[in-house]
């Protein structure tokens, strides 16, 4: 089926069926950029021990930032490529591309700079002991020479999605995780270059993941060609409209990376270096438990948009219903595994320290105490997405994972040390799904009655 041109599946398909047609390139996208945060931690947890995971941990809110750049570049060019496609402007689309790329490469080194300048303070902020800090340096200092490789190739699979291949663009995360578990083998365990050799095959593998991106617009059915005169001479109107779209769905992730760093900056201050570690493997645990539950919940987006569209109210509802239903039954299982089997999954990043292990699991069943709640949240926001609502899912994520996480995590660990800090996530899940069921309740009571707006303000 053509699905640039029939659409009108979206609107009689068994909901469930669509919901695992649109989740799977996204999901599979992000296991394998779950890997990506997984694997390091995971070869040097077992390799060079408790000290190697929270020298990576420390450093993560380092890279989440500059995840967070690559975003913005990345749905603000993609916007913009898939309404000039859309318009009949490859031209325009390319000119587009071309001057994302540019941005990309202007951005890269920039932050190249400043990292080198600055990830000595950022470690300290994120609670890196003297025990820590060494490797840190070690680790962080190699992932910043490649800054370029990721951004680049984070951004560029947005135009690829946006060309309508969403599996090759699903191809440059996997074909990059698959190269970081093969170099992670090769450097730590067969040549013992412990949390740099784990650096190295990171730089690696997102060279590898870049190469494969650009190969995509040598191919003869590519929606765009990349064009060098475009990303010499990038088109300020396009940069334009990357940043103002881009901003936006990056701030998200911005509030993710001071909330990495004021996790792992309570987990030293309360905990020591043993709890860094531990909250290093909730962290990289974390993408697995609860970003295909994301999945799920962003391929509802479509189907409510295509249905309000068409003004089939009940079918936008029944969307809402299900997607509730099937990420609850995700979550309501991660529950059960973590609640069950907490000791052994933290033995996959360390099976010698039995503190460790006794840690990551108290850890873990402190932080997602209150996941199977999350599903009302993950639900609302695709709601709201689909029905052109940005800036109220924008504010809606704001509270959710601002507001309702950073107040617990300046107050609690006063009082209750550590386990005040990881006792910060639940009351967040709790709180925020709270305000997400009375909103979404509200929207679905707007849109029975009629009221809703074809065009609402922030569409």
């Amino acid at each position: 089926m053509d699905f640039s041109r029939d659409r009108s599946f979206m609107g009689a398909e068994n909901i469930p069926r669509l919901m695992a047609r649109f989740a799977a390139p996204a999901l599979a996208g992000m296991l394998a950029n779950a890997l990506y945060n997984i694997t390091d931690r995971i070869f040097v947890g077992q390799i060079v021990g408790p000290l190697g995971i929270a020298a990576i941990a420390v450093s993560f809110p380092c890279m989440l930032f500059f995840n967070c750049v690559a975003m913005l570049i990345g749905t603000g060019a993609a916007s913009r490529v898939s309404i000039l496609l859309g318009e009949g402007k490859k031209d325009g689309a390319e000119r587009t591309f071309g001057s994302s790329v540019a941005l990309a490469l202007v951005l890269g080194a920039a932050l190249m700079v400043f990292g080198y300048l600055m990830f000595g303070r950022i470690l300290l902020m994120s609670g890196a002991s003297a025990a820590i800090y060494p490797m840190a340096d070690e680790y962080l200092s190699c992932i910043i020479t490649g800054t370029i490789f990721g951004i680049m190739s984070f951004s560029i699979s947005y135009q690829i999605r946006a060309c309508g291949s969403p599996s090759y663009a699903m191809g440059t995360q996997v074909v990059g995780a698959a190269a970081n578990i093969a170099l992670d083998a090769v450097f730590v365990m067969v040549f013992g270059m412990g949390v740099r050799g784990a650096a190295i095959a990171t730089v690696i593998s997102q060279g590898i993941s870049l190469c494969w991106a650009l190969a995509y617009f040598r191919l003869p059915n590519a929606g765009l060609r990349l064009r060098v005169g475009y990303v010499i001479k990038p088109d300020i109107t396009s940069l334009g409209r990357i940043f103002a779209v881009g901003i936006p769905a990056s701030l998200v992730q911005l509030n993710f990376v001071f909330v990495h760093g004021m996790i792992t900056n309570a987990s030293s201050s309360y905990g020591g270096d043993i709890a860094v570690s531990a909250t290093g493997i909730l962290m990289g645990l974390d993408s697995l438990l609860f970003m295909p539950a994301v999945a799920l919940g962003e391929a509802c987006t479509p189907i409510v948009g295509y249905n309000y569209g068409a003004g089939n109210t009940e079918r936008v509802v029944d969307t809402v219903k299900k997607g509730m239903m099937i990420t609850t039954v995700f979550y309501m299982i991660s529950f059960t595994v973590i609640m069950l089997r907490a000791p052994a999954l933290a033995k996959l990043f360390n099976s010698d320290d039995a503190e460790l292990i006794r840690l990551t699991a108290v850890c873990m069943k402190f932080a997602n105490a209150a996941i199977p709640v999350m599903s009302v949240s993950i639900i609302c926001t695709s709601l709201l997405q689909g029905l052109g609502m940005g800036r109220a899912g924008l504010a809606l994520a704001f509270v959710r994972f601002g507001v309702f996480l950073w107040i617990p995590l300046l107050i609690l660990p006063r009082h209750y040390g550590i386990y005040g800090a990881w006792g910060s996530f639940p009351i967040s899940d709790a709180a925020g799904s709270v305000v997400s069921a009375a909103v979404m309740i509200y929207t679905i009571r707007r849109l029975r009655k009629k009221t809703f707006l074809k065009d609402p303000p922030g569409r």
